[in-house]
């Protein structure tokens, strides 16, 4: 029953935040869709080509919001949430600063930038399409940054809200800009950063709610904050930039055969790269579910549902890789021609190497949570390590190797060499370096701990007042202190039957975890029922002045909703 609090509040997260990466995803899909039929496979490329510099917005946002989001989801598992305000404060001060800072660096020297990225060939048309977003690097990076925030303030719904309004808007102005207007690359450009800041500003609804924990603030960041912010967000963050690297070389590598034939095969990979967006943005919701969930259990020193919550996300990516894949790999002549590739005499090659490509999806799921998972528990180097090898130096060794004598076809068998070495590595460290063991070294209360798991049902209370009563004998608590305890519990947990619980609703339980604090004793109940706070004195004389006997008496209490849960915390 233990874990029946984490898994659910992972499956919960991970399915709005799955919603919310495909956000972006499906925003790419249609621009790269669009694109190739609206302009051709020039069009494809040059979107190609400009991918480097998205993923490096993405490198900036995603490593400063989920490193902020793991440090403010521990902060917020561990009740201190003056502290979590200002990470949260600390890290948006640093997004803006940081957006700004490159927004300045990419417009000032915007032509050598698209020369670099290999345009030499389109460079009018790449110019074109780059230099709206380099100016607006800092919405990139907010987006990303606000998304971690509201997921990890438990408000992942709003964030796939968010990432559908970004669809929606891409979609209509699309249409608006590159088919009526006739703007071309530069209106496909225009309406996928105007959707971004759509989103942001949706994001931004979440802060004026009464419910949340974090307030929109900014605050001057500390040396040490963001050094923290990046070491803890570098192992998810940095596949973005390594990822520009490795798709700005291969499109080069690409390139060096004649005009027309390397122009065919960046767009194929374009349409490769399109596609593969698709499963790495289920990866990636699964893993910034799974970051936010253990980061609030790691605060709460819940090993038990840490572990629950990985196992969960390996099942899932597994089932979802292998059933992708096998899409992919079906349907290749349909995929390619949906995104206006022609069949002419290099198409039979394109199927081949798409086909060889979607092996590494089903290795890639696994490598992802895997790393988020390390990440968030604190393996940090482990985690970068990782990054480094699958992201860039395996891709970059066997892309070298492979590309020129095989061409878009050895691209792809880089691609699932790369992926299927690396987890090889990741199955060893597994075995040889037990996370079990660092969860139960690393996130363990050194004091006496009490935890039982109960339905919420008739006879819970009377099974939950004997076992409180043991306990207290145990731990020889004061008489006092224990008839305090017993009545707190009893009367928290009446209150949730009374006012808490629906007609219809679904089977409810509550975990009540007492922790022994040296001079004091700590107090938490947790319940999945709905949003209900029993200190707002609902029920009867007798109800209400239970409850402010229990205000008064306490050294401390609060109410919160964290994950899909209600927290009351107390300390006696």
């Amino acid at each position: 029953m233990e874990k029946k609090y984490a898994k659910s509040a992972y499956r919960n997260f991970f399915f709005w935040s799955t919603c919310s990466s495909l956000g972006v995803t499906v925003s790419t899909l249609i621009d790269a869709t669009l694109v190739g039929n609206f302009i051709g496979s020039k069009g494809l490329a040059v979107a190609n080509i400009a991918t480097p510099i998205f993923l490096l917005y993405s490198l900036l946002g995603i490593t400063l919001g989920s490193g902020a989001g793991i440090l403010i989801g521990k902060r917020l598992g561990a009740e201190d949430e003056e502290r979590a305000n200002r990470l949260f404060a600390s890290v948006l001060s640093t997004g803006i600063t940081v957006g700004v800072f490159f927004a300045v660096i990419s417009v000032s020297f915007s032509n050598e930038l698209c020369t670099f990225l290999g345009a030499e060939e389109l460079l009018n048309l790449v110019w074109q399409y780059l230099f709206i977003v380099f100016c607006s690097a800092p919405i990139f990076v907010l987006y990303h940054i606000l998304a971690a925030a509201v997921r990890t303030d438990g408000d992942p719904k709003l964030a796939a809200i968010a990432s559908g309004g970004v669809i929606v808007t891409n979609l209509v102005l699309d249409i608006l800009f590159m088919r009526v207007l006739n703007w071309g690359v530069a209106g496909a450009s225009a309406s996928l950063c105007i959707a971004e800041t759509v989103g942001g500003l949706l994001l931004l609804a979440h802060f004026w709610k009464k419910q949340s924990l974090l307030k929109l603030r900014f605050a001057l960041p500390q040396a040490k904050e963001i050094k923290n912010f990046i070491a803890t967000g570098f192992g998810v963050g940095s596949s973005f930039i390594f990822q520009a690297a490795v798709i700005m070389v291969f499109n080069i590598l690409l390139l060096q055969e004649a005009t027309q034939a390397g122009i065919y095969a960046v767009a194929v990979f374009g349409v490769m790269y399109t596609m593969s967006t698709v499963p790495y943005a289920l990866f990636d919701g699964a893993g910034a579910a799974a970051s936010t969930v253990i980061s609030i259990l790691g605060g709460e020193k819940d090993q038990k549902g840490m572990l629950a919550v990985f196992y969960d996300g390996l099942r899932s990516v597994i089932i979802a890789g292998v059933i992708l894949a096998l899409a992919f790999a079906l349907y290749t002549r349909e995929i390619l021609a949906f995104f206006g590739i022609a069949g002419d005499v290099s198409f039979d090659t394109a199927v081949a190497a798409f086909q060889i490509y979607a092996v590494s999806i089903v290795f890639a799921g696994i490598n992802t949570l895997t790393t988020a998972f390390w990440q968030t528990i604190g393996r940090i180097r482990l985690a970068a390590a990782i990054s480094i090898l699958r992201n860039c130096v395996f891709m970059l060794a066997f892309g070298a190797c492979l590309i020129p004598g095989r061409g878009i076809e050895g691209l792809a068998m880089a691609y699932v060499l790369g992926e299927g070495l690396c987890l090889v590595i990741m199955l060893c460290v597994l075995v040889f370096k037990s996370s079990k063991k660092y969860i139960e070294e690393n996130y363990c209360f050194y004091n006496r701990v009490f935890e039982r798991f109960y339905k919420i049902e008739e006879g819970s209370i009377d099974l939950l007042a004997k076992e409180l009563e043991q306990v207290c004998e145990e731990w020889e608590i004061g008489y006092k202190q224990s008839m305090f305890i017993n009545l707190i519990t009893e009367e928290l947990i009446l209150n949730i039957i009374k006012f808490g619980l629906d007609s219809n609703e679904k089977q409810c339980y509550v975990s009540v975890k007492l922790m022994d604090n040296n001079d004091e004793y700590i107090l938490r109940i947790r319940d999945n029922v709905r949003t209900y706070n029993p200190f707002d004195l609902r029920g009867d004389e007798v109800d209400r002045a239970a409850m402010r006997l229990i205000t008064k008496k306490a050294k401390y209490y609060n109410y919160q909703r964290k994950l899909v849960f209600n927290y009351l915390y107390i300390i006696i």
